[in-house]
């Protein structure tokens, strides 16, 4: 494996952020993580011909990690903007729906 942590945390910290802006962009929500896999996954055969102590199979379980990591940020972000876009339409629907001409009924002051 690669002795330096700043690689791990860089890693990590770059497969979020860009899951994040290119669901948010391109709206394909499974790309991402198949894109992950497969960069990682070609590193974890790169690296260890530059690396002598480092070999495939530990970067190759960090690529599995990656790509479902960066599956589950997807996921999330589909989620999100699920939300907003509903609670969009929500808010959009009800001034067209109080607005309209409704016949006005006299108001009963009683307590039922």
């Amino acid at each position: 494996m690669i002795q330096s942590a700043s690689f791990y945390i860089i890693s990590i910290l770059l497969v979020i952020i860009v899951s994040i802006l290119f669901v948010m962009s391109v709206k394909k929500y499974i790309i991402m993580p198949i894109i992950v896999f497969l960069i990682m996954a070609l590193t974890a055969f790169i690296v260890p011909n530059f690396i002598e102590d480092t070999s495939w199979e530990p970067l190759m379980g960090y690529a599995a990690f990656l790509g479902i990591l960066s599956l589950i940020v997807s996921i999330l972000t589909w989620l999100y903007i699920r939300g907003r876009r509903r609670k969009k339409e929500v808010a959009d629907e009800r001034p067209r729906t109080e607005g309209m001409d409704e016949p006005e009924r006299p108001r009963d002051n009683r307590r039922r």
